[in-house]
């Protein structure tokens, strides 16, 4: 059975907000896109190095938030879970009418 899987990077609490400051936002659309592709292509990364991409039917593209979401089976799901890199979990699925 396929499922569809969100993967984030797993982030250490914040110790307080400070406002950033403001800057052109061409650069920070770069910089954000840029952070993208290097995390799709760290779980790119990881799923062919435990051999998982056979389990893997689909994967989405980089864009300008580390997220990658798959259509995977749950033995996916359960390697992504357990590395410490990763925030793993299914998407809600919805039946239409």
């Amino acid at each position: 059975m396929w499922i569809e899987t969100i993967v984030m990077p797993r982030e250490e609490p914040a110790a307080h907000y400070r406002a950033a400051p403001q800057r052109d936002r061409s650069v920070a659309y770069a910089a954000a896109c840029a952070e993208g592709e290097h995390f799709h292509d760290t779980v790119l990364s990881y799923l062919r190095s435990h051999q998982l991409m056979e389990a893997v039917r689909w994967v989405s593209a980089p864009g300008s938030i580390p997220m990658v979401t798959l259509h995977c089976t749950f033995g996916v799901l359960e390697q992504l879970q357990k590395e410490p890199r990763f925030e793993a979990g299914r998407s809600l699925t919805l039946t239409g009418f």
